[in-house]
């Protein structure tokens, strides 16, 4: 339940009017008045914008990018740390996959399940061009690092709804880098 309530918390961060805001593309203000203007002439928001000369289309496709890349790191955060947290309680209900709990064993020695926060909305994603992934997870704990992730997803999946079955993880590493407390900027 708690997995579901941070991926629908972060899908609506990642609404498209509010990385516009972010990038500066738009105001509050034209955002309101966007949305209810596009809404009553049944046009997307993005289409909206840029009928109106508000935004261009190169604005539109950077923040639709941004808005899909957050939405994927947001995903495979959930994805990946969510088993995280039985593992670290010791509570192993369910048996788990080696490959993954030899991928969270750095987890395992740092933390354990009253200590691991994280915010997905934080999360970044990179990838290199032969298809690996490299996702960052400001944690409790730390940044979160996992190297060598590979998607094997058809790629028509939403980004909601992948799971662990969509992600090869044979040659994933995690590193944790413990500089600060990532959560909370006021620790060292």
């Amino acid at each position: 339940m708690m997995e579901e309530q941070k991926r629908q918390a972060v899908y609506h961060n990642s609404r498209l009017g509010q990385i516009l805001i972010k990038k500066g593309y738009i105001s509050p203000e034209q955002l309101d008045a966007a949305i209810h203007r596009s809404a009553s002439h049944d046009q997307l928001l993005g289409e909206y914008l840029i009928e109106q000369r508000i935004l261009s289309r190169w604005q539109l496709r950077r923040a639709l990018s941004s808005q899909s890349q957050l939405r994927l790191s947001a995903s495979l955060s959930m994805a990946l740390l969510t088993p995280a947290y039985p593992l670290l309680a010791k509570e192993h209900a369910e048996p788990i996959d080696s490959t993954l709990e030899t991928l969270l064993k750095p987890l395992l020695i740092a933390g354990s399940a009253d200590t691991l926060e994280f915010n997905p909305d934080l999360s970044t994603i990179e990838f290199s061009h032969n298809g690996l992934i490299r996702l960052r997870i400001p944690s409790s704990l730390g940044e979160l690092n996992f190297d060598g992730l590979r998607l094997i997803t058809d790629g028509s999946k939403n980004h909601l709804a992948l799971s662990l079955a969509d992600l090869e993880l044979t040659d994933a590493r995690l590193f944790i880098r413990t500089i600060h407390n990532q959560l909370d900027p006021a620790l060292p």
